[in-house]
């Protein structure tokens, strides 16, 4: 049996014409981890500002016929960005030859209905959506690193881990620092429990999950059992809930251990273009024997304002709060504990 190349392009355009909307949906399914977490926002081309207004106080006794206002309103800008993604994927079908693949040739069938060719869609989406979810964490953008004859893995946009290290090194637009120790499986409770007291007392009812690296959730689970005791529940996730807010715990595959942080409802983005730069195969080629597909997407993970993300930080020359006098006043003026 030899299999014809331009057929099996012709099989896989036709399926493609069929799903136009495939990839798309796949990008947006529940494959992606940290897009469970994350605010969607769908029409991001290149950089997007994100701006928060800041007001001081306007509420004052009556009994007065001045105008006496507080404060102005303050502006603070964050651009955050997509990064331009694209998918080479290359198929020899003489591979197919003596494989399963090739009993699901299904001659006769119309093109798009062929299983070989659902089977070959099913395997480079599948593989898109781990190659993102890895990433979406531990990806670190590199410009260098682009248009290399022999491709390097990894390098095409930032992911969670630098996300945080930027973060952390941030003057301009400062996380809000919750200082504490270098988290160990001795500790993990202790450091858990104390970062979700030190939240600020008016973010809290915003703040739904406290994230930390899997490993990390493994033995903050471990430790709480040890602790307390493992009570029976019908929910899996209860013994991962915290000791006051009861927010859940949870544990990020591929974020660096040691890794402790929360934000407000809704401060996570997930950026993509589904106007200008769908996710979509864009062209599939037949170089002599071989089946070539190209694909394209945009995507981008940041936080919207940093000044609401909790970072638990082990540096001794950091303090509770921005690390910013001005803007501590500004995003937590009622905070009593932060200077």
């Amino acid at each position: 049996m030899a299999l014809n190349t331009t057929e099996i392009r012709s099989d896989i355009v036709a399926y493609i014409n069929k799903y136009p909307d495939a990839f798309q949906a796949a990008l947006h399914a529940d494959g992606i981890f940290l897009s469970k977490y994350a605010k969607r926002l769908t029409k991001i081309n290149g950089e997007y500002p994100s701006v928060v207004a800041l007001m001081g106080h306007v509420v004052q006794a009556y009994y007065s016929k001045k105008f006496s206002p507080f404060t102005d309103v303050t502006f603070k800008k964050k651009d955050l960005k997509t990064f331009r993604q694209k998918v080479d994927f290359q198929l020899d079908p003489a591979e197919i030859l003596g494989t399963i693949y090739a009993d699901k040739f299904d001659e006769g069938k119309k093109p798009q209905d062929k299983q070989i060719t659902k089977d070959i869609m099913a395997m480079v989406l599948k593989k898109i959506i781990d190659d993102v979810n890895y990433l979406s964490i531990n990806g670190v953008y590199d410009s260098t690193k682009t248009g290399l004859d022999t491709p390097e893995f990894g390098f095409s946009m930032d992911g969670l881990n630098k996300i945080i290290t930027n973060l952390e090194a941030d003057t301009t637009n400062p996380a809000y620092i919750i200082p504490g120790d270098a988290i160990t499986a001795n500790n993990i409770l202790a450091q858990v429990t104390s970062f979700e007291k030190s939240l600020p007392a008016m973010a809290k009812p915003k703040v739904k999950y406290i994230f930390t690296s899997q490993e990390d959730a493994e033995e903050y689970q471990e430790a709480k059992d040890d602790a307390f005791g493992l009570r029976p529940s019908f929910n899996e996730s209860e013994n991962l809930k915290t000791r006051f807010g009861k927010r859940e715990l949870i544990g990020i595959p591929g974020l660096a251990k040691g890794t402790l942080f929360a934000t407000i409802n809704d401060n996570l983005l997930e950026l993509v273009d589904v106007v200008e730069n769908p996710a979509q195969i864009t062209d599939v080629q037949v170089d002599k024997r071989i089946v070539n597909m190209l694909g394209e997407f945009s995507l981008g993970y940041d936080f919207a304002i940093n000044q609401y993300v909790y970072l638990h930080s082990a540096d001794a020359d950091l303090n509770l709060g921005l690390n910013n006098s001005t803007q501590n006043k500004l995003f937590y003026p009622n905070e009593s504990k932060i200077a």
